[in-house]
C-alpha cells in the first residue's frame, strides 16, 4: 500500500523547520511566568521514630519496632483515576535506628489476585504488584533515591535525577529487602543502610515520596497525592520525612576486593586458564562527596549486548552496563543528556562512558586503575573521573570533568571538561557550559523547561569549526507535550571520548501530542501526535528529515495496547551508500523520499503469557521494505521464565534484495531473590555466528556475592555441516564487601 502526499505538504515538509528565532520566543514567554512557589506539595509530612531494637527483615511486619513506628495510609490514584483513594488499603511504617532507615509496607489484597511473578533482584517490576520509595536526602527537589520490591521479595533500586526526567536503574546500593504473600495480602519490609545514602550530617529533614503499583487495574497511588502532568518519580512534589537525629554514616568507607579464576578457550588454539584480583576502595568525602578508586577493574559479570543489525550510515547506540560507570552517571549528564524522552540528545552526547574499557567493536581492555569523585557540595554537583586503560598497542589515559550549579529550586548552570581521545585523533580535549531553567508550578501543576547548552572541541590537526551549541524547550505533561529544539556541530568538533555520530549538521526538531483519558469502553487513554526531524548541512541543504505520525493509540485498562503510525523519510545521499556489505548491496547517490507506515500490538505483559507485535510497511529509498519485531513471555511458574523475540527486515531495492534476521531467548530460573541463572542466547544472520551468555547470581548478602558466568561464540561449520564451537570463556568470581 502506497500513500501519496500533495506536492505543496512535501515542498512544505522540506523546508527547513523554524529554528533559534522560535526557540528564543519560547524562551522569553516562559521567562514571563511566574516561577514562584516550587516548594513541596501540601507539606505532606511523616515524623520518622527512633527505634532502640532493630526489626527482622523477614517480610512479616510482627516485630515490636512496627507498633512503634510512624505510619501512613492515606495515598491517592495519579493513574487510572487521578485524585481518587487508592483501591486497596495500604499502611506504611517508618521508623529508624542509629545505622538504618526501616519501611515496612501492609499492602491488603486478595491474595488470588495479586500479581506477583518475580523473584530476582533488579529485574524490572514493571508488570507485577510492587511498592517503592524515592528519598531526597539533600531536600533539593532535584535528585533522589529510589527502591522498590514486590509481593515475592524481588528488590530493585536506582538513582533518580533531573527532577524525575532521568533515571539511572542500573545503579546497585547495598539493603536489604524482604515480602511474603498472606492471608489479608502482603508484606514488604527495607532496611536501608545510612551508609548507602548520601546527606549531610544534622540534616534532619528528607523528602520522601511512596508508591503502590496495583497491576491488574493499572493503578498507581502516591503518598502525597501526584497529578498526570509530574514525572512518574519527580522529587519536587515529595512530602518530607522529619525527626531524623543522631544517625551515623560511619566512618565512610568500604572496600570491595574480587578474585577470579577461569578459563579460555579458541578453536585452533590450546585452553588458556586465567585468574585476576583487584577491587575498589569507596571512601566519603565530607557529607555529599563520594571518591572511588578502582584497581584492575574486571567486569566478568556484566551482561552482553544485544545485537543489532545498522542500515543507516551511522554509529549505533549501545547502552552502558558496567557498575563502576554507572554508580553516580547522573553526575554526568550534561546538555540534552538529563532528559530521558529527549532522543535527540543521543546526537550529542561529549561524555560516553563505553569509549573506556571497551575497544570499537566492544570488547574488553583492561582498565589499569581509576579515581571518581561524584556527588554534592552545598548547591554543587561534581562528578570527576580520571581512568587509564590499556589496549594492545598504548595506554589511554581519560579525563573528565563536570561542575552543575543548582540556582532556584529545579534550575542549574553548568561546565563540563574532558581530555583524551578514544576515536583514533592524535590529542582531543573539550570544554562546555549548559543551564536548565525548569518549573514544575506552571498553570498551578504544568512542566516547563528550557535547556541549553554550548561546547567546543579541540583537536590536534583540526582548526576551526569545532563548536557545537543547542537549545530544547519542552512542555512534557500528560494531555499536551510539547518540545522544540535545536542543535548544531560543527564539521570538525570532535568528542574524543563522547558519541557524535553525525558532524557538520544543523537538527532542528519538534513534536507535539495529546493524550486524553475517556476512561470509556475500557480505555484508558488516547495518544495521538507527531513528531518532526531536519537535519541540513551548514548550508541549509536538507540532509535528512523524519517525520513521525502516531496517528491513534489506545492504551486499555486492562493492559493491551494498540497502535497506527505514519513514517515518512527524506534522506540526501552525498555519496554512494553501501546499505548491505555482506552482499555488496549499494545504494547510489541521490536524493530519496519514501512513506512507511506500522502498526503495533501487545498484550498485558502482567500476564503469564503475553505477546508484543510491530509490523512496519512501505517504500526504502529506491524500494521497499518490511520490519517485524515479534516479543513473546511466559512465566511456566514464579521460578521459571522463558522470552523469545524475532527481528526481520526485508529489504527489496533495485540494487538488490536482502533479508536480516536476529533471534534472541531468555530462559531464566530464580530460586529465590537471592540466587538466580539467567540464560541469553542470540543469533544473526549477518554474521551468522550465535552467542550465548549463562550467568549464575548468588547474593550472600548486600555487597558478597558470587557469579560464573559462561559467555561462547558459534558458528557453522561448512566443512562439518553443524554448529561449532568458536570461543569459550568462564569465569568464576567473588566479590566481598568490607564496610567501616
Amino acid at each position: 500500500m502506497k500513500i501519496r502526499m500533495s506536492k505543496n505538504l512535501v515542498k512544505d515538509l522540506r523546508s527547513p523547520f523554524p529554528s533559534l528565532e522560535t526557540i528564543m520566543l519560547v524562551f522569553f514567554l516562559f521567562l514571563s511566568l511566574n516561577l514562584n512557589g516550587q516548594g513541596k506539595v501540601d507539606n505532606a509530612e511523616i515524623r520518622a521514630v527512633r527505634i532502640d531494637q532493630s526489626p527482622r527483615i523477614d517480610g512479616f511486619l510482627n516485630d515490636p519496632a512496627w507498633d512503634q513506628a510512624a505510619m501512613v495510609n492515606e495515598f491517592y490514584q495519579r493513574e487510572p483515576d487521578p485524585g481518587q483513594p487508592i483501591s486497596e488499603r495500604t499502611e506504611v511504617y517508618i521508623c529508624y535506628g542509629e545505622k538504618e532507615l526501616y519501611i515496612g509496607f501492609r499492602c491488603y489484597d486478595d491474595p488470588k489476585r495479586i500479581t506477583g511473578k518475580e523473584l530476582k533482584r533488579d529485574i524490572s517490576l514493571g508488570e507485577d504488584d510492587r511498592v517503592q520509595v524515592i528519598i531526597d536526602t539533600y531536600l533539593d527537589g532535584r535528585n533522589g533515591f529510589w527502591f522498590q520490591i514486590g509481593p515475592r521479595g524481588s528488590i530493585g533500586d536506582a538513582l533518580v535525577s533531573e527532577n524525575g526526567a532521568a533515571f539511572n536503574k542500573e545503579w546497585d546500593g547495598l539493603w536489604q529487602g524482604r515480602a511474603k504473600i498472606q492471608e489479608f495480602g502482603w508484606e514488604a519490609e527495607m532496611a536501608i543502610p545510612f551508609k548507602t545514602l548520601r546527606f549531610r550530617p544534622g540534616q534532619g529533614t528528607w523528602g520522601i515520596k511512596l508508591i503502590r503499583n496495583i497491576r491488574r487495574r493499572l493503578e498507581a497511588s502516591y503518598w502525597p497525592v501526584a497529578n498526570l502532568n509530574s514525572y512518574r518519580f519527580q522529587i519536587s512534589d515529595a512530602g518530607l520525612l522529619t525527626g531524623l537525629e543522631g544517625i551515623s554514616q560511619g566512618f565512610g568507607l568500604d572496600i570491595r576486593p574480587y578474585g577470579l579464576v577461569g578459563l579460555n578457550q579458541k578453536k585452533g588454539e590450546g585452553n588458556e586458564f586465567v585468574y585476576d584480583i583487584g577491587g575498589d576502595i569507596f571512601y566519603q568525602i565530607g557529607s555529599g562527596l563520594n571518591a572511588a578508586l578502582t584497581i584492575n577493574t574486571d567486569f566478568a559479570q556484566t551482561e552482553v549486548d544485544s545485537r543489532q543489525v545498522n542500515l543507516t550510515r551511522f554509529a549505533l547506540f549501545f547502552p552502558e552496563k558496567r557498575n563502576f560507570f554507572l554508580d553516580g552517571a547522573n553526575y554526568f549528564n550534561f546538555g540534552f543528556n538529563g532528559d530521558d524522552e529527549n532522543h535527540n540528545g543521543r546526537n550529542m552526547i561529549p561524555y560516553f562512558s563505553r569509549r573506556i574499557g571497551l575497544d570499537a567493536d566492544g570488547n574488553p581492555v583492561p582498565i589499569i586503575a581509576g579515581l571518581k569523585i561524584a556527588g554534592q557540595a552545598g548547591k554543587w554537583n561534581i562528578g570527576a573521573l580520571n581512568i587509564t586503560d590499556k589496549t594492545d598497542t598504548s595506554y589511554r589515559n581519560f579525563t573528565v570533568a563536570r561542575v552543575t550549579r543548582n540556582v532556584g529550586k529545579q534550575s542549574y548552570v553548568g561546565f563540563l571538561g574532558t581530555k583524551g581521545d578514544a576515536i583514533g585523533a592524535e590529542g582531543n580535549w573539550l570544554t562546555g557550559l549548559d543551564f536548565k531553567i525548569a518549573s514544575s508550578k506552571i498553570r498551578g501543576n504544568k512542566n516547563l523547561i528550557f535547556t541549553g547548552f554550548g561546547i567546543k572541541s579541540n583537536t590536534t590537526g583540526l582548526d576551526g569549526k569545532d563548536f557545537s551549541f543547542g537549545a530544547d524547550v519542552s512542555y512534557p505533561n500528560d494531555f499536551l507535550n510539547i518540545r522544540l529544539g535545536h542543535q548544531e556541530i560543527g564539521e570538525n568538533f570532535r568528542a574524543g571520548i563522547g558519541f557524535v555520530p553525525r558532524l557538520g549538521i544543523r537538527d532542528t526538531y519538534g513534536e507535539l501530542f495529546l493524550g486524553p483519558r475517556p476512561n470509556k469502553l475500557g480505555i484508558m487513554k488516547i495518544n495521538t501526535g507527531g513528531m518532526i526531524n531536519f537535519i541540513t548541512d551548514m548550508s541549509n541543504k536538507l540532509l535528512t528529515r523524519d517525520v513521525f505520525l502516531k496517528l491513534i493509540e489506545f492504551e486499555f485498562r486492562s493492559g493491551e495496547k494498540a497502535e497506527y503510525s505514519l513514517f515518512n523519510t527524506f534522506e540526501y545521499l552525498d555519496e554512494d551508500f553501501e546499505i548491505f556489505p555482506k552482499d555488496s548491496i549499494t545504494i547510489p547517490a541521490g536524493s530519496y523520499d519514501f512513506w512507511q507506515q506500522g502498526i503495533e500490538l501487545s498484550t498485558a505483559p502482567r500476564r503469564n503469557m503475553w505477546i508484543a507485535f510491530d509490523f512496519n510497511w512501505g517504500d526504502f529509498f529506491n524500494g521497499s521494505r518490511h520490519t517485524l519485531d515479534i516479543k513473546a513471555g511466559y512465566k511456566i511458574s514464579v521460578p521459571f521464565f522463558v522470552g523469545l523475540e524475532y527481528e526481520q527486515n526485508h529489504v527489496n531495492l533495485d540494487e538488490g534484495e536482502f533479508s536480516t534476521r536476529i533471534y534472541r531467548i531468555n530462559a531464566d530460573i530464580y530460586f529465590n531473590p537471592d540466587i538466580s541463572l539467567s540464560n541469553f542466547i542470540q543469533f544473526d544472520n549477518v554474521t551468522e555466528k550465535w552467542g550465548w551468555q549463562s550467568r549464575f547470581r548468588w547474593i550472600l548478602k548486600p555487597g558478597n556475592e558470587i557469579f560464573l558466568v559462561w559467555n561462547s561464540v558459534a558458528q557453522k561449520s561448512l566443512e562439518q555441516d553443524r554448529i561449532m564451537m568458536e570461543e569459550n570463556t568462564v569465569r568464576f568470581k567473588i566479590n566481598y564487601n568490607f564496610r567501616f
